[in-house]
């Protein structure tokens, strides 16, 4: 890398929430989501033209509010098997170009300093899904790659030795095994399963228990993330919610159970079905030391649970990350610092030559996309 003083940015870039933090000391978290003012009434009352942040719950009727990543869409999967039309595949991909330049603005960079970042995406997100976020990317940043959201976790860790590291968000849930080296892709799992499939199923299972009760998907999401566990608790989860606008308290601990335990065994499946790939004696030791990232990994007792499912395969150890919020964009953070300046030009050479480009050296003034 010849740009001197340059600016580091670690990104984990999530299906619902995005988390940043860069070498200046600035961390923030934010929504995967952007709102556009639905007429000109609500453009005049918010005094502008895009939204972000907390003001898309304040203002939400007033927006239409688009979540690029939802349910993994263009970040795992192909925008061709969205669904979506043409129109709706530019407006996300849009969306996905504003919220990592505003996420990039909010760091406060210095003019003139070059700006190199790591983004971290699914496990298993394809060189067209890369590209796309590396295309969103270009306009702010001066070099990036883009890496595997739980590599990221575990760099952040210094685990990168006999360590399995399970990243659940809200679209998706990554699975990858971590001895040493940078694991192949064929190594690494991404199942269609996280936060937002829990959310949907809460949603369901309280309208079947208690069928007049008024409760948006918002709120949903908010006892999830206050009471969400898996396992037998001695508390209840009681909230309030309204039936024909009139609150009262009512009891969500069992459907809340049972809409947080549909990620329980297709998740436990899955570590099985990764940790059974390897030798024997790598085996153990992977299931010694797994380790739980993402939002999803704070449902209480699923640490627990996990380790319940492995008795009959010889036991486990799982770990809860300290800091959900944080530990990818911190260890996507810690990558970036600590790449050699070949490394980034190695980068940059592989993904041009995925691309049948010709590659060039880097100069201070060139932007240039690196992938992992």
């Amino acid at each position: 890398m010849s740009d001197t003083n340059p600016i580091f940015v670690g990104m984990d870039l999530g299906t619902f929430k995005t988390s940043v933090a860069s070498s200046t000391g600035y961390r923030d978290v934010l929504q995967t989501a952007v709102g556009w003012p639905k007429d000109h009434i609500a453009r005049t009352m918010l005094g502008r033209d895009v939204v972000f942040g907390k003001d898309l719950v304040e203002h939400r009727l007033a927006l239409d509010i688009v979540r690029p990543f939802e349910k993994g869409s263009l970040k795992y999967v192909e925008a061709a098997s969205t669904g979506m039309s043409a129109d709706q595949i530019k407006r996300h991909q849009l969306a996905t170009r504003l919220i990592i330049e505003y996420a990039v603005a909010r760091v406060r960079p210095e003019p003139g300093r070059p700006i190199y970042g790591v983004i971290g995406v699914p496990s298993r997100a394809s060189m067209v899904n890369k590209r796309f976020i590396m295309e969103a990317a270009s306009a702010v940043f001066d070099g990036i790659a883009v890496v595997s959201e739980p590599f990221t976790i575990a760099y952040g860790m210094n685990r990168l030795s006999d360590a399995l590291v399970v990243d659940i968000g809200a679209g998706t849930t990554d699975l990858c095994p971590i001895y040493g080296v940078y694991p192949s892709d064929e190594e690494q799992v991404t199942i269609p399963l996280g936060g937002d499939h829990i959310d949907e199923e809460l949603e369901k299972t309280l309208q079947a228990t208690y069928p007049d009760v008024q409760a948006s998907r918002n709120m949903v999401r908010e006892m999830k993330e206050r009471y969400g566990f898996v396992n037998s608790v001695s508390e209840s989860a009681v909230v309030n919610l309204t039936i024909n606008g009139r609150p009262r308290p009512f009891d969500i601990t069992e459907p809340l159970k049972s809409a947080c335990r549909v990620i329980v065994e297709p998740l436990v499946e899955a570590i099985r079905d990764m940790i059974g790939k390897f030798d024997p004696e790598f085996q153990a030791r992977l299931r010694q030391n797994i380790i739980l990232g993402g939002g999803g990994s704070q449902l209480k007792g699923l640490d627990r649970v996990i380790e319940q499912g492995l008795v009959e395969f010889g036991g486990g150890k799982v770990t809860k990350v300290p800091d959900a919020a944080y530990a990818g964009a911190v260890g996507a953070l810690k990558l970036a610092m600590g790449m050699p300046a070949q490394g980034w030009t190695q980068l940059r050479a592989s993904t041009a030559a995925t691309a049948s480009t010709p590659t060039t050296p880097t100069t201070t003034t060139e932007k240039h996309s690196l992938a992992v």
